[in-house]
């Protein structure tokens, strides 16, 4: 069972690192939709990024309870 709990654990601060660099590609995918003059795509893409970022704080605070129960 431990080893269960912390397979969870590993798993989700991989799953939170991997949603940081997916949020930086998407910032840098809105600049370039800038660049090119899609600013409705930029809006749209920033606002995914941010959107990203909300829901990771959620999985950190999911993982700070893991850790505690652990």
């Amino acid at each position: 069972m431990a080893d269960n709990k912390e397979k969870l654990k590993i798993l989700l601060e991989h799953l939170i690192g991997h949603n940081v660099d997916h949020a930086k590609e998407i910032k840098g995918l809105a600049e370039s939709a800038g660049e090119f003059g899609f600013e409705d795509a930029r809006e749209l893409l920033l606002k995914g990024s941010e959107e990203m970022e909300v829901s990771n704080n959620t999985l950190k605070e999911a993982l700070e309870i893991i850790k505690k129960g652990m």
